[in-house]
Parts: structure tokens; sequence; C-alpha cells
């Protein structure tokens, strides 16, 4: 695997949980229905290389915040603390999706994806290498 496949692979393991969680805490009493909806967007949605390009924006940033307050938890032992951290940091990556002009859905939906999807994450993979050499 690449770096830069290992990059997207790490990047997608650590945000999607962390923005999965956000996008559920905003919706609890829709929870099951947006995760049947998302399953079956998952089957259905296309994404345009402009979508594609803001997600690897979000990516980036999100996983930029998830490194800052990771280093934060560590050195935090207080219990509540690390609790108002990691709302923080959910805050900070919605905020950093939304910047990139994504709705955290959609983030969330292309992230599963590209797990998913060999010729999607493809099409992520050469619009990164395309950012990373211009």
């Amino acid at each position: 695997m690449t770096r830069l496949a290992k990059l997207i692979a790490l990047t997608l393991s650590l945000t999607t949980g962390a923005v999965s969680s956000v996008y559920a805490a905003q919706k609890v009493q829709d929870n099951e229905k947006a995760i049947n909806q998302i399953q079956t967007s998952v089957e259905q949605q296309q994404f345009d290389d402009s979508t594609l390009e803001k997600f690897t924006v979000a990516m980036y940033a999100v996983q930029d915040v998830a490194k800052e307050f990771e280093v934060k938890l560590q050195q935090e032992q207080s219990t509540e603390k690390q609790q108002q951290l990691q709302a923080s940091a959910r805050e900070a990556m919605v905020d950093e999706i939304k910047q990139a002009g994504l709705e955290v859905k959609t983030y969330t939906t292309i992230a599963q994806l590209v797990r998913q999807d060999e010729a999607l994450r493809q099409r992520v993979m050469n619009i990164v290498n395309d950012q990373d050499n211009s």
C-alpha cells in the first residue's frame, strides 16, 4: 500500500468514527433511520470531482484537528476535561467539514463509500495526488 493510500485509510478510520458520532449525536432519535438511509445512498450515490475535492480538503483538515486534540487528550488526566476536549474536537471537525463546503452527512457518506468502493477510493487518491503535485 502506498504512503498516500495509507494516509487516506488512516484518516478515514480516525475521522469517520468521530464525524459519525457527531452526526449521530445530531440525530439521536433518527439514528437507525439515518444509518439505513446512508447505507441505501452508499449504493446509489455518485459524487462529482468538485465534491470529492471538497472531501479531500475536509479530510486533511479533520485529520489535523484529530491530531491536535489527540495530544491534548493524552495529556489530560481528568475524565470531565477529556469529555470536554472530545466535544470541542467534534465541533472543530464539523466546522472544518462545513468550511470545506460539505454537509457532515455528505462527508460521512463519502468516507464510508471510499472504504467500500475501490473505484471511488482511486478517484479520491487521484485528487489527492493532483493536489499534492500542484
